[in-house]
């Protein structure tokens, strides 16, 4: 473990990292000294950011895991443990969704939403809070969105899900409390690869961009810098809260 930077000789946990915020974070974590575990089901793009990492000077792992799995969960702190001899930080970031509304949504989009989006962070939890307690704690940081504060059209199961990460932070804040603390991070609209494979036109990117007070949209970095504070020491006295990155795009009324 690097013995530089702001989390330095802490081991971390990000989840859904092959790819957009995950990615980043990790990315970020590991140039603050952290130790990584690269944690997604999309292997070739996730041993390459564990790969980058190591090739830049950091320390990670890349572990195949579906976290809606108990199985693979216990996998993922076993091997992270493993490698690094603790976990102390744990993002919780992977996600899956399907939209539609409730009369249209098939059951198992509905499951496999809240499957990826709420369960996991509970199965995280449950077997991620014993091994951190090993070395002292750490702090949990779970994803949000925007939509946990406010819902839109369609989103039925993804905007369930986000809503239930703010309930789920809160409780296992107070429950583990002082040694393990809990955060989520909320983002706005952040562009990310998901953008491209859904296909989102320049013109829908420019009209999300006008509706920040920021007038932009936001990055991965913007996310990854957040949850950088969120599990530093810095952050010490915060938990069972949450910390919205939007640009100012709740800030509106019109």
């Amino acid at each position: 473990m690097k013995n530089t930077g702001r989390i330095a000789g802490k081991a971390a946990i990000v989840t859904g990292a092959a790819s957009g915020i995950g990615e980043v974070t990790a990315q970020v974590l590991a140039r603050e000294g952290a130790s990584v575990c690269v944690a997604d089901v999309n292997v070739e793009a996730g041993k390459r950011v564990a790969d980058k990492i190591n090739a830049d000077g950091g320390e990670a792992i890349f572990v195949r895991t579906d976290v809606g799995k108990s199985a693979q969960v216990i996998r993922m702190f076993e091997r992270t443990e493993k490698a690094f001899g603790r976990v102390d930080i744990v993002h919780n970031n992977a996600i899956w969704f399907r939209h539609g509304s409730a009369t249209e949504l098939d059951e198992k989009d509905w499951d496999g939403t809240l499957n990826i989006g709420l369960k996991a962070i509970f199965l995280a939890a449950k077997y991620g809070i014993p091994v951190m307690r090993k070395t002292g704690g750490g702090v949990i940081i779970n994803t949000g969105s925007v939509h946990s504060l406010v819902s839109f059209a369609t989103a039925t199961a993804y905007d369930s899900a986000k809503a239930g990460v703010l309930g789920l932070t809160r409780t296992l804040a107070i429950d583990y409390g002082p040694d393990i603390r809990v955060c989520a991070v909320l983002p706005g609209a952040i562009l990310t690869p998901l953008w491209d494979d859904l296909k989102v036109p320049k013109k829908e990117r420019r009209r999300y961009a006008k509706m920040v007070p920021a007038n932009r949209l936001g990055t991965g970095e913007d996310i990854a810098n957040a949850v950088l504070f969120l599990v530093s020491d810095e952050a010490s006295f915060i938990t069972g809260t949450s910390l919205t990155v939007d640009g100012g795009m709740l800030a509106r009324t019109e």
